[in-house]
């Protein structure tokens, strides 16, 4: 029983302790911008952007001539050259699919990180 009583009132001093220091009192946002500072993410545009447009150009370009060569294999073989294909095409559509992913998803996260405001 007294083992009990020491946990219940160890909780609950524990409890007020947290609220006390969790409490958040007049906070001045202007005493922080210097640690949100948007510096050098202005830059970030002109040193990723031409990387990411050789890489969505390039790996694009890739896609499109692997898929045409797949493509033109595939309407000249036999029916069960044609299965054998379709299987080779599924690695292929799970491999463009996450490479458009990836490469848009680092556009879409640049672009969030210069909407950023100071």
């Amino acid at each position: 029983m007294k083992k009990r009583i020491i946990v219940f009132l160890l909780t609950f001093l524990m409890m007020f302790t947290i609220y006390t220091i969790s409490y958040a009192g007049d906070i001045n946002p202007d005493d922080y911008k210097s640690i949100y500072s948007t510096a050098g993410v202005s830059d970030l545009r002109t040193k990723t952007g031409k990387a990411i447009s050789v890489v969505q150009i390039g790996g694009t370009a890739v896609s499109l001539v692997a898929l045409i060569v797949i493509a033109i294999k595939y309407m000249t073989s036999s029916p069960n050259e044609k299965a054998d294909l379709k299987t080779k095409m599924v690695p292929y559509v799970i491999g463009t699919i996450i490479f458009f992913a990836a490469s848009n998803l680092v556009a879409i996260v640049i672009k969030f990180a210069q909407g950023i405001k100071a």
